[in-house]
């Protein structure tokens, strides 16, 4: 398999007419639509060639309008411009609009071969406006929408059209398609959509796509998040293989080629199966008018210390942000509570293999890391034996202290020493380090807080253990294993909450034992399943 790099050099001196137009071109262009082409239209000439972006590249002047990073599109683009094959197609009617207020984000340029045209819509940039417009789509029509629609009416003129996209373009793209004119429609020969997200059935009706189909052809990567959100029931949809892992494979640069086609699979990645199920849910669990209250409150908190990119989100900012997000309303909270307990209770918390050998190397990956964890966390407990409340309080306040004190000190340098910005943070930090001395000087303080830190946390576990073993159908040697756990980790929590001061270090090498122990047996366990599962060649 190849890069989508290595098929623009593959076939950079073929022509369309030589070598005609495929998914991979799609890919190519759409690329291509992620960069800032405004130096190269700053000419006052209404078309340009995809070779003019050749100056930009080599003054380093090539802006990638995307979040997430370069995962080769830089060198995709350079590529394509000095072919013949993409090098050679004009440019025209390039247009970039972002706004803040009301949100706003919109790109689209156009691609001509002498025998075709290439409307191409730019996906999500790095802006906030862009990424609240997204979130908008879950409960309202938004103005890029409207705009993709008038732009190829006005765009679309006598010949062969082609309509693409990747993620938020590929819903413009999808929109666009969806509400031409018969007269416009009629000239689209082709419609690629690139792992976008659909349309919220409460806003449109989800047959809409019915009139775009057998003119469309949707690709999504083998680990889908974005394409999978409000699903396009698209006929022709290919699973294409990605360079990359998990969510990074949404980027179009990490798909794969093969034989000047894409290189399919017939399956998404497992991993992802269940995290979809859990979005999906989550939405459809969180009524229209509580997802636009969320949205509305969440960006405000973003963008309210005028930050206008995500890459503007430094520490400082985000704890604004978090502390801002503490007076969001019932709704919010309650929007936002879901998603912890849908992660923790759902029943789609274990992924979907789909073969004997994914269901193999899921479950070998659990047990290994969950096996090491218990180990680890024994060691460091009987380590810690002889003075697990004193350093685990000690641990927690200190870092607690030193975390206010810096950033108490940073905003105050920032408002330019002016104590009223930052009378929040000296009453946290005064009532940390109050509890500090407290912990320090008040006989018994420090042992309290630490049997009641780890009773909390110990009893916190058995009820998860106890949870998970209700769940574990399939191997009830696990599920034996996760009632057993449940019941030992209650009556650790009750030990903490009552025993005496001296008797916390041989408690605390009892229970190190036990984690320790418990790490054994789960690797022990993941070990016997390997080697029988190996023994019957289905690894």
């Amino acid at each position: 398999m190849n890069s989508l790099a290595d098929y623009v050099r593959w076939v950079k001196d073929l022509d369309f007419r030589a070598y005609p137009f495929r998914d991979a071109d799609a890919l190519v262009l759409c690329n291509i639509s992620y960069f800032d082409l405004a130096p190269v239209f700053s000419q006052e000439k209404p078309e340009h060639l995809v070779s003019d972006c050749v100056p930009m590249i080599e003054a380093g002047e090539a802006k990638l309008m995307i979040t997430g990073g370069d995962y080769g599109n830089g060198e995709i683009l350079e590529a394509a411009a000095r072919s013949k094959r993409f090098g050679s197609l004009r440019l025209s009617d390039y247009e970039n609009n972002v706004r803040v207020d009301p949100p706003l984000q919109f790109s689209a340029v156009t691609f001509h071969a002498p025998d075709f045209s290439f409307i191409a819509y730019r996906g999500t940039d790095a802006s906030i406006a862009g990424w609240r417009e997204n979130c908008m789509m879950s409960f309202t029509l938004t103005e890029a929408q409207a705009l993709s629609l008038a732009y190829a009416e006005r765009v679309i003129d006598d010949g062969d059209w082609y309509i693409g996209g990747h993620s938020k373009g590929a819903n413009h793209a999808q929109y666009a398609a969806c509400h031409l004119s018969d007269e416009k429609w009629d000239k689209v020969g082709h419609v690629w959509l690139l792992d976008g997200p659909g349309f919220c059935p409460e806003v449109l009706d989800p047959k809409i796509d019915e009139r775009i189909d057998p003119k469309t052809t949707r690709i999504i990567p083998e680990y889908d998040i974005v394409g999978k959100l409000f699903e396009p029931k698209i006929t022709d949809t290919k699973i294409v293989r990605s360079r990359e892992r998990g969510i990074a494979q949404h980027s179009i640069a990490s798909w794969m080629v093969e034989y000047g086609d894409l290189a399919v699979t017939d399956h998404n990645d497992p991993g992802s199966e269940w995290i979809n199920h859990l979005m999906n849910d989550w939405l459809e669990s969180t009524p229209q008018k509580d997802r636009a209250v969320f949205v509305g409150e969440l960006f405000d908190a973003l963008s309210a210390d005028g930050t206008e990119t995500l890459d503007q989100l430094n520490p400082d900012r985000l704890q604004s942000v978090l502390i801002k997000l503490t007076g969001v309303s019932a709704t919010t909270r309650k929007t936002i509570a879901k998603i912890p307990n849908k992660l923790l209770f759902d029943d789609a918390i274990q992924p979907l293999p789909q073969t004997k050998t994914e269901k193999l190397k899921a479950f070998l990956s659990d047990q290994r890391i969950v096996g090491s964890v218990f180990l680890l966390s024994g060691v460091i407990l009987f380590l810690m034996s002889g003075f697990l409340f004193e350093l685990t309080t000690i641990v927690i306040v200190a870092a607690l202290a030193v975390v206010q004190l810096i950033l108490t000190i940073r905003k105050l340098v920032q408002q330019g020493g002016m104590f009223g910005e930052t009378r929040g943070r000296f009453f946290v930090l005064i009532a940390v380090l109050a509890l500090a001395v407290i912990l320090i000087f008040k006989e018994q303080a420090m042992f309290l807080l630490g049997s009641g830190l780890y009773g909390i946390l110990c009893i916190a576990l058995s009820y998860y253990a106890f949870w998970l073993g209700s769940r574990q159908k399939e191997q009830p040697f696990l599920r034996v294993l996760n009632f057993i756990e449940g019941a030992a980790a209650g009556l650790y929590g009750l030990g903490f909450l009552l025993i005496p001061q001296s008797t916390v270090r041989p408690f605390a090498i009892s229970l190190a034992a036990c984690v320790a122990l418990d790490g054994l047996v789960r690797l022990g366990y993941r070990l016997v399943r390997f080697c029988i599962r190996r023994r019957q060649n289905i690894v």
